[in-house]
């Protein structure tokens, strides 16, 4: 099991820790455990991530900014403090028209409790 690059019972604030890099995805893992991985990233603004077809669920949550979040073709707009779903199995991209920090949650069992 890899911790993460945060203390486990140790408070901390994302929006000062993560930091924009020009023309960038920035990347930090919180915790992998297992069946599920939490990690933060930053977009800065033009940048795609492409989520290839993952048998798993991702939870995706907008710490800051404005974000584009598109399902099978279809763009859902998110702002600050609003999540998401993006279901398993289905081929999904991220994309920055404005900068923006987000949570991605990855649910790696199909069983959840």
């Amino acid at each position: 099991m890899e911790k993460g690059e945060f203390e486990e019972s140790i408070k901390f604030n994302l929006s000062d820790i993560l930091e924009f890099n020009s023309n960038a995805i920035v990347v930090k893992n919180i915790c992998i455990q297992n069946h599920c991985v939490i990690q933060a990233y930053t977009f800065d603004f033009g940048k795609v991530l492409s989520l290839s077809e993952s048998p798993f669920i991702r939870f995706i949550h907008i710490i800051e900014g404005k974000a584009e979040v598109v399902i099978n073709g279809n763009s859902t707009f998110m702002q600050q403090g609003d999540s998401i779903l993006i279901p398993a199995s289905n081929s999904s991209s991220i994309e920055a028209n404005h900068k923006f920090k987000m949570i991605c949650t990855t649910i790696k069992s199909e069983t959840i409790l």
